[in-house]
């Protein structure tokens, strides 16, 4: 039983629990909330490290504020950091150094060594290539010689991944998967978004695009700070799925989207998803599973599975925190029961569906076919003010002009970066409740049910997307 000076937890499930005889799938959001995290203080903080994985490569140089921002960066991250947490600075090239401390072991943050750190990190020169599995790699290597619940590193790049051989970053992220947490940025405009996100993915951080070197600083410091705000080491997920259920996917889709199934790890019908570090803060998870409706009794509640919050206490033992949630299916021939998707895994659909909107548009300006970049930077302009979505309005807003009628166009003069900020950014959500899909008209009203073009189930007349798939099934009736 959590004592006053322990984290609250909080597991919420959301769902329409009705199935049409031919539904093979039932779908379900979960809003997990910590609180009062930093309570844990009168009982002593976690031990914390953090890492400064910093691009040297000679591409830095150039322009020259690059190298300074990054430099400049690591001290104000230095100076931010508490007394007590391990830390160290490392120089990335085609292959890692560290730089502060001298030593294998990272050092502990005071006033010398925080001193000693804006010194090393001012001496930083920018030379060489660049190989990110050998950053990583390091990495791993100082976090596991230096104890810390929490392991954190910021990870900075300008270039491509051209230093490394094929493969190896891969390689080094499926051995640092679980480790430790890492943010990604990249600045300048000659870098791939794709490398920063797989890293931020498989490592449960954030990705990320500089828009100006003067506000690299300022991001560091708010990453620093936030993971220094994490006082829960690991919150787990455990799903128990039952004999005609099984897992198809699980997702997080609150703050960012990013697929975690292969994350998850199971042992007979139990399965556990690692969530990492927690500080005070609300995430959401999609969860999918696969049912067999022939084995499912009509018209009463059948259970497909549990899910449960479990931590690791101090003496190892597992520990399930929260109240558990149940996933239900209620197997009917009422269409205006099984057609209503439920309002938050709609939301989630759609979120999807905006991330998947705004990276084709990328994909089709950077082969230069501006009509289908505008046809789905327009369709992600609608989705993502019906979602509430300001954050990827606001990012769009830098490559697309949109008029009082509606009309897209692309702005003159666009930077890879915007870009790059639009596509990393397409994962972010909308804060829970902000928005949300125009809602089904009430069960029992007219009109004939429609049949979705994406998946051929049915649809009720006034529903926005289908209950079985979660697209907008289009037009066109039964």
């Amino acid at each position: 039983m959590p004592d006053r000076d322990s984290p609250s937890f909080t597991l919420q499930l959301s769902q329409n629990k009705y199935l049409a005889p031919s539904d093979d799938r039932m779908d379900a959001v979960l809003t997990v909330r910590v609180g009062e995290a930093g309570a844990t203080a009168a009982a002593g903080l976690p031990e914390t490290a953090e890492l400064l994985l910093v691009d040297c490569s000679s591409s830095m140089d150039w322009p020259p504020t690059k190298i300074e921002a990054a430099r400049h960066a690591c001290k104000v991250a230095v100076d931010s950091l508490r007394d007590g947490v391990r830390f160290g600075v490392v120089e990335c090239t085609g292959h890692a150094r560290l730089v502060y401390p001298p030593g294998p072991e990272l050092a502990v943050a005071d006033e010398r060594t925080r001193h000693e750190a804006r010194t090393a990190a001012a001496g930083l020169i920018a030379g060489g290539g660049t190989a990110m599995s050998t950053w990583l790699e390091l990495a791993r290597e100082l976090f596991r010689a230096s104890p810390g619940a929490i392991r954190h590193a910021v990870l900075l790049t300008d270039g491509k991944n051209e230093s490394d051989r094929t493969g190896a970053l891969e390689a080094a992220l499926d051995r640092c998967r679980g480790e430790f947490a890492c943010d990604a940025r990249g600045i300048g405009d000659d870098w791939e978004p794709r490398d920063l996100q797989r890293i931020a993915s498989v490592l449960r951080g954030t990705a990320d695009a500089v828009l100006e070197d003067a506000e690299l600083a300022g991001d560091f410091r708010r990453l620093v700070e936030r993971a220094m705000g994490r006082t829960v080491p690991d919150l787990r997920l455990r799903l128990t799925t039952l004999p005609y259920s099984r897992l198809r996917f699980v997702k997080q889709v609150f703050p960012s989207e990013v697929d975690l199934t292969t994350q998850c790890r199971a042992e007979d019908r139990a399965i556990e998803l690692p969530t990492g570090a927690w500080g005070d803060e609300l995430r959401e998870y999609h969860l999918c599973l696969d049912v067999a409706p022939a084995e499912l009794g009509r018209n009463e509640d059948r259970l497909l599975g549990t899910v449960t919050l479990v931590v690791g206490d101090e003496e190892g033992a597992v520990v399930a925190v929260g109240e558990a949630q149940a996933v239900v299916a209620y197997l009917t021939d009422d269409l205006a029961l099984s057609s209503v998707p439920d309002e938050h895994v709609a939301r989630a659909t759609g979120q999807a569906e905006l991330g998947r909107a705004v990276r084709a548009g990328w994909d089709a300006f950077a082969r230069d076919d501006r009509a289908e970049a505008v046809r789905e930077w327009g369709a992600a302009v609608r989705l993502a003010t019906g979602l509430g979505n300001t954050e990827i309005l606001k990012r769009l807003g830098r490559l697309i002009d949109v008029g009082d009628d509606g009309e897209v166009s692309v702005k003159d003069g666009v930077r890879p970066r915007d870009g790059f900020s639009l596509v990393l950014g397409s994962t972010v959500s909308a804060i829970p409740g902000a928005a949300a899909p125009a809602a089904a008209a009430a069960p029992g009203s007219g009109g004939a049910p429609r049949k979705c073009v994406h998946c051929g189930h049915m649809v009720r007349p006034t529903a926005n997307r289908c209950g079985h798939c979660g697209k907008p099934p289009a037009e066109v009736p039964s």
